[in-house]
């Protein structure tokens, strides 16, 4: 099983390197080069907050764990500022990902905001999200140890909103965009595997499906690194880049 302290800690030192790898890609625009290895960045970060959540799991309001349990607030908060901008850089509309972006920084913006109001400000009763992913809301920040893998439990007032808005940024956004079926329906399939499957298959909680991205990271993180880009970059905006190679060679 890949739900260790080591496992996060080695998955976290690999998506480093491949952020490196990716920034370095001298084929695309700086910008794209930064959105992409961005989003493998803040991957690879969530699977070391997980390594140094382990010795301090259960220990919740109190230390590290108090203090990694705010980082990983602020880590979902900034999913969508991370995940869009690279899933619209795919796209073969060239303002795609500035658009992105800007809803990307707007989302965040407002779910690190709602980290800040009281957590009893929710649009929806608790019982109403029991079988939905319900790790984000009016409780008490900590990460603790599941069945196989770090838990959440996240302090945020609009909780449903974060929780599926952050599902939004991981999936959905990517469909907005022109061309862009493919590195969208990747992630979307990803997002569902990550936060249903799990429960349905190994009955744990949603806090503990989201923390099985330990599980998934690798084959999210492989979606934006250089070798598979021709694959995910819609079909005619890579013969545009192909032919101004072979223009300008």
């Amino acid at each position: 099983m890949c739900f260790s302290a080591n496992m996060s800690l080695g998955l976290g030192v690999a998506g480093f390197v491949a952020a490196g790898i990716t920034f370095m890609d001298q084929e695309e625009a700086f910008w794209v080069r930064v959105a992409r290895s961005y989003a493998i960045f803040h991957f690879s970060l969530m699977e070391l907050i997980q390594y140094f959540a382990y010795p301090v799991a259960d220990q919740c309001g109190y230390g590290t764990n108090l203090f990694l349990s705010e980082l990983s607030t602020y880590h979902i908060g900034l999913q969508a500022l991370a995940i869009m901008p690279a899933l619209a850089s795919y796209s073969s509309d060239s303002t795609a990902m500035r658009r992105a972006a800007i809803i990307g920084l707007s989302l965040s913006g407002s779910f690190l905001i709602f980290s800040f109001l009281p957590n009893t400000w929710q649009l929806f009763d608790a019982k109403y999200f029991k079988h939905k992913p319900n790790f984000i809301g009016e409780m008490i920040s900590c990460l603790r140890l599941g069945k196989y893998h770090i838990a959440y439990s996240i302090s945020s007032a609009y909780g449903s909103l974060v929780t599926h808005g952050s599902l939004f940024a991981l999936a959905i956004s990517g469909f907005v965009w022109k061309n862009n079926k493919r590195i969208a329906s990747y992630h979307f399939g990803m997002a569902i595997m990550t936060l249903f499957v799990p429960q349905w298959l190994f009955g744990i909680t949603t806090g503990e499906a989201a923390a099985i991205y330990c599980f998934y990271s690798i084959p999210i993180t492989l979606s934006f690194i250089p070798v598979f880009k021709k694959f995910f970059t819609a079909p005619n905006y890579v013969y545009q880049c192909d032919s101004n190679i072979e223009s300008n060679a």
